[in-house]
């Protein structure tokens, strides 16, 4: 998850979200073994879906994740400013302009 984004309180939604999934997927597996279905076919039906979600998920984790994300664009959505985040040295040298509405 941490390759997604530096952002904090973005991390915090994505893992938010993944948690949440996570309980769902723990309460059918309990649903589905209380209706006492054989161990062969609770194995089928993961692989299946682990499968299933892989092949959805795989265009988006290639097409979202960067080697690299500048400062700027990863501050976005975020409270804090480039000149509490970025490096000392980078700090020294030079401050980005900040991207207006009015300026696009």
């Amino acid at each position: 998850m941490g390759a997604l984004s530096n952002n904090a309180r973005k991390l915090a939604n994505f893992t938010g979200f993944y948690k949440g999934i996570q309980s769902a997927g723990g309460a059918i597996a309990a649903a589905i073994d209380t209706a006492e279905t054989s161990f062969m076919t609770e194995f089928g039906a993961n692989w299946g879906l682990l499968t299933g979600s892989l092949i959805i998920a795989a265009p988006v984790i290639f097409s979202k994740i960067k080697e690299t994300v500048p400062l700027e664009q990863d501050l976005e959505f975020s409270d804090e400013t480039y000149a509490e985040v970025a490096p000392a040295d980078a700090r020294r040298t030079s401050t980005p302009s900040k991207v207006t509405s009015e300026s696009i």
